[in-house]
């Protein structure tokens, strides 16, 4: 695991090519600090690292097609059915988090 440096208000870390492939950082990209309680998260920042996932998870999704039963149903009613299964797992995650 690298170790993170701090000399003159400046934060270093080393990255090996392995983590830079994994995270698909580039030279010359650039990173968000979110600081949480305990915690430090670092998230890219340029344009093309946040749009290349986007282009991937875009290809994916081009490919799937509903069912034909699907495929006859209302819009609205598709929404709706969406709506519902976001509200339910809200609630199902702060239901864990106040018990967990």
């Amino acid at each position: 695991m690298p170790k993170a440096h701090i000399r003159d208000g400046e934060l270093t870390i080393p990255l090996s090519d392995e983590i830079r492939v994994k995270l698909g950082l580039q030279d010359g990209d650039e990173l968000e600090a979110h600081v949480f309680p305990g915690s430090l998260v670092l998230r890219s920042a340029s344009a093309n690292a946040r749009e290349r996932p986007w282009e991937r998870i875009c290809a994916i999704t081009d490919q799937v097609l509903p069912a034909p039963e699907q495929a006859v149903r209302p819009i609205e009613q598709v929404e709706e059915e969406i709506v519902g299964y976001v509200k339910e797992t809200r609630r199902a995650l702060r239901a864990a988090r106040r018990h967990g």
